[in-house]
């Protein structure tokens, strides 16, 4: 190669580079924005998955919280004839009963009779003002008489007389127990059941003799010519929702999740 023809040859390769057209820079100009836009839409997806994991682990911490304490209570009642041990406590609305409230017979010692004192009750209600709120409501000052079994008004005055007094023992275990609202009022979506086997009436016909003492329905068919084991059984159940503001909870009815739980107690009836 000769020396002359080397800066034709620089000439040439200098005159080959040049930038990028108008339609190169479009198509990656779109190209960027689609993979910004990807990466906008990635990281909104993991936050949303994010914030909802973070609801469904707080929900079923207070579920669980809810369960505890409430078996862990019922296990521990102490039941007569005179009183089952748990009683439901019912609020009304037109046609719709809600039974939101429990009275469970839990004495720290001794029950001081057949039939248990208000100071040897722990009640679990929502709170009527704010049925978002389940509470654990005890009061050791009061050693009233509880109100008969069937006195379903006494019962709920007495919720609203221990929420209300400042001598009450109240813990708040969840304040995100979903409500729905009927006529003008919020109720909670927590329920409350009992069964107690063999009944009253059942018992009351076998020691008239109507009916063999053997045939009765025993729990676990624990049973002699004498004696015989009852059950009370309670039933509840809830929805839980990520929220306290009993005002959203009808848009969040797709989101709430529902619980459930049991516990039973057994004491032994003579005949």
């Amino acid at each position: 190669m000769s020396f002359l023809t080397f800066p034709l040859m620089v000439n040439s390769v200098l005159h080959s580079k040049r930038g990028l057209s108008l339609a190169e820079l479009l198509v990656a100009s779109a190209v960027m924005g689609i993979i910004c836009l990807s990466f906008g839409t990635l990281a909104m997806s993991v936050q949303m998955a994010n914030e909802y994991s973070q609801e469904k682990n707080l929900i079923g911490q207070h579920a669980r919280i809810i369960l505890q304490r409430i078996e862990r209570t019922v296990q521990g009642a102490h039941a007569t004839e005179s009183f089952p041990g748990i009683v439901p406590i019912t609020y009304y609305y037109s046609n719709y009963d809600f039974p939101q409230a429990i009275a469970v017979w839990d004495p720290e010692g001794t029950p001081m009779g057949s039939y248990p004192q208000v100071n040897e009750l722990v009640i679990f209600a929502v709170d009527p003002d704010d049925p978002s709120q389940l509470l654990e409501i005890r009061s050791e000052s009061d050693s009233s008489t509880a109100p008969g079994l069937t006195d379903e008004t006494d019962w709920r005055t007495l919720v609203d007389t221990l929420i209300d007094s400042s001598d009450s023992d109240i813990v708040e275990i969840s304040d995100m127990v979903r409500a729905g609202k009927a006529g003008a009022n919020y109720y909670s979506t927590l329920r409350f059941t009992t069964r107690v086997v063999p009944t009253n009436a059942d018992i009351a016909a076998a020691r008239a003799g109507s009916i063999d003492w053997e045939d009765l329905n025993w729990a676990t068919s624990i049973y002699s010519s004498k004696a015989g084991v009852r059950q009370v059984w309670c039933h509840f159940e809830w929805q839980l929702v990520p929220s306290s503001n009993v005002d959203q909870h009808s848009r969040l009815r797709e989101q709430s999740v529902p619980f459930f739980g049991s516990s039973a107690i057994y004491y032994q009836v003579t005949k």
